[in-house]
């Protein structure tokens, strides 16, 4: 026959301390996690109010000039060798 000793007042205070620290860390995790995507959710929500409310920006003909010459600015640097001059 097995005799099995009693647990003091502090072996038990101390064990359920450190169970409901244990549960709040693992509720605290969840929470975390679950804040964290009703976060994402209501940025997405509020970026599809945005633009859905905000029209398409329309350029003026110089900034049509500045990114037809950005382009070409581009278009000339992708046509060299990319070998340098001696």
């Amino acid at each position: 026959m097995a005799f099995r000793t009693r647990l003091s007042i502090g072996d038990v205070l101390h064990r359920g301390v450190v169970w409901s620290l244990f549960g709040i860390t693992v509720w605290g995790a969840v929470m975390i996690g679950v804040v964290h995507r009703n976060t994402l959710a209501a940025g997405r929500g509020a970026l599809a109010k945005q633009q859905a409310e905000t029209p398409a920006p329309q350029t003026s003909s110089e900034e049509q000039n500045e990114i037809a010459l950005a382009e070409a600015a581009q278009a000339a640097l992708k046509g060299r060798s990319g070998q340098r001059p001696s």
